[in-house]
């Protein structure tokens, strides 16, 4: 047996190391009484340097996004 630390999102668990698991493997969770706390998601290395936004009526074309 091994043991993985995770949290749980709200609707699935998520694992914060990697581990050997297979796909519909059993699996024990327990609920420890401690919370992570959240972080914000970062944007690659523009963290704190850039913000990302798109208008309402932002499009782009198939086109467009591939020739970019």
């Amino acid at each position: 047996m091994i043991q993985i630390q995770g949290y749980y999102d709200g609707a699935v668990c998520i694992p914060l190391e990697k581990g050997n698991l297979r796909a519909n493997q059993k699996v024990l969770i327990t609920v420890l009484e401690e919370e992570i706390p959240s972080h914000p998601r970062r944007l690659g290395t523009l963290e704190g340097k850039a913000t990302v936004a798109f208008a309402e009526d932002w499009e782009m074309s198939d086109e467009e996004f591939f020739n970019i």
